[in-house]
């Protein structure tokens, strides 16, 4: 099927797109959740290896974003096919994706403890790269569906209402199916199994889904990996909204590979207790994603997302407070935490497409390739620290994965789990703060651009 022409503004998307886009989305936060949640657990607890090792071993494959990401956005800007300049690499990337995911849970079989640590980090590298091939062209084509500020917005609602569900079951299903798999290295083989072929066959459809969608023109000859960071860098807005997005998933990645910890060591629950949090937690954010969507409309995407971070900062430091024997008010403290989890899920990826006009009223061109990478590569990066700081304050506390815990365990998990995360997203007001690409600025923007006297 031929793209749709790409000629003329396009303010309402069809129901079936977003539909079909947003089921995409399902694949790749299976993939983000799997590693970011469990990852660590399966190098410390079933692979064997050292917590501050473990660490380090997955953060080396997220550096690998940071170069990889860009390039691929360049690459997806510069693509002729009869599929459009995005589509092809859901086409040709949905088995690469599935088949690189299930090597990643693996366990090897050396003696050595690096060796195993290496071999982890290797595949998991591999299935990065898979990502980043499938994901960043993915993620820019919300800016060419449609160029009204509101209906991205309606759009990238779909996108994470799948983004949901994706985590919902990547995190409620992963250990039950590693139950089901006989536990262990064998059980975590048969998740890679099944989750694998979920996520190759959940990408082939979006890609099916998606053959409407508006695309644009390949863009001409496209400036090398340098320069197209200065690119990145001179674009204000783009600049204060992924600094402050950085800040953001540098402390949802610390919370991501620390909450099988926190319910297992801190709450006493077991295990499979991921399967409760998990439905709670995402569950909500599925939810009220259409409810954030009706309040970014009312007070503005800035003001909206600005309330949907207190909200998640006040629940982080309320469960530093948390006893194990309270565990209806950890609970009610998980729905609550989902409420604000679903802003962060909504508003950033819905702001992103919006500094593309800015960009193009500055330079005529159309880019948002080059900008999708940047940000996934750091979106990867900041998540990549999470497992680092998790395994080294695991490691500092005197964790021992195959014994009873001390006493400092708990409270080493409950600083990196709660206060650090809810420092971090603090943090994230101070870029965030000065960002004022408003629907009315972008209105603007868009007007500049059509008179033909941008840049």
């Amino acid at each position: 099927m031929k793209p749709t022409p790409s000629f003329g503004s396009v303010k309402k998307v069809a129901t079936s797109i977003k539909l079909a886009y947003g089921f995409g989305d399902i694949g790749s936060n299976i993939f983000i959740i799997s590693s970011g949640f469990f990852l660590l657990f399966f190098l410390t607890n079933v692979v064997g290896v050292n917590p501050a090792l473990a660490g380090v071993a997955l953060l080396f494959p997220k550096l690998w974003d940071v170069v990889s990401d860009p390039i691929m956005g360049a690459i997806s800007d510069r693509t002729v096919s009869r599929w459009g300049r995005r589509r092809p690499y859901l086409l040709f990337g949905a088995l690469p994706f599935g088949l690189s995911f299930f090597a990643m849970f693996l366990a090897p079989g050396f003696e050595s403890e690096s060796a195993r640590a290496l071999q982890v980090a290797l595949l998991f590298a591999l299935a990065c790269t898979a990502f980043t091939v499938v994901n960043v062209p993915y993620s820019s084509m919300v800016a060419e569906m449609s160029d009204d500020y509101n209906e991205r917005m309606s759009i990238t609602s779909f996108r994470m209402i799948g983004s949901s569900i994706g985590v919902l079951l990547a995190g409620g299903m992963a250990m039950p199916l590693v139950e089901m798999g006989g536990g262990g290295a064998d059980g975590f083989r048969f998740m890679g199994i099944v989750f694998g072929a979920a996520i190759a066959l959940i990408t082939l459809v979006c890609f099916l889904g998606t053959g409407r969608a508006r695309t644009l023109p390949a863009a001409g000859q496209m400036p090398p990996a340098g320069e197209q960071l200065r690119i990145a860098l001179k674009n204000r807005p783009f600049l204060l909204l992924a600094s402050s997005y950085m800040l953001q998933s540098a402390g949802m990645g610390v919370l991501m590979a620390g909450l099988i910890y926190y319910i297992k060591h801190v709450m006493m629950l077991p295990e499979s207790a991921m399967g409760v949090v998990f439905p709670i937690l995402f569950g909500t954010a599925i939810v009220f994603i259409p409810i954030w969507v009706k309040v970014g409309k009312k007070l503005g995407k800035i003001r909206a997302y600005r309330t949907g971070l207190a909200i998640i900062i006040i629940l982080l430091v309320s469960t530093f407070f948390t006893r194990s024997e309270q565990l209806i008010l950890f609970y009610v403290q998980v729905f609550l935490l989902g409420i604000g989890f679903s802003s962060f899920q909504l508003f950033p990826f819905s702001m992103l497409p919006d500094t593309i006009e800015y960009d193009e009223m500055r330079s005529g061109l159309r880019r948002e390739g080059i900008f999708s990478g940047v940000w996934a590569s750091g979106q990867k990066m900041a998540y990549s620290v999470g497992p680092g700081i998790m395994g080294f304050a695991l490691a500092l506390s005197g964790f021992d994965a195959s014994g009873p815990q001390g006493p400092g365990v708990e409270t080493g998990i409950r600083v990196a789990f709660c206060l650090l995360p809810a420092a971090a997203l603090l943090l994230s007001y101070i870029p965030f703060a000065r960002y004022d690409l408003t629907e009315e600025r972008f209105e603007e923007i868009k007007r500049t651009i059509a008179s033909g006297s941008a840049h």
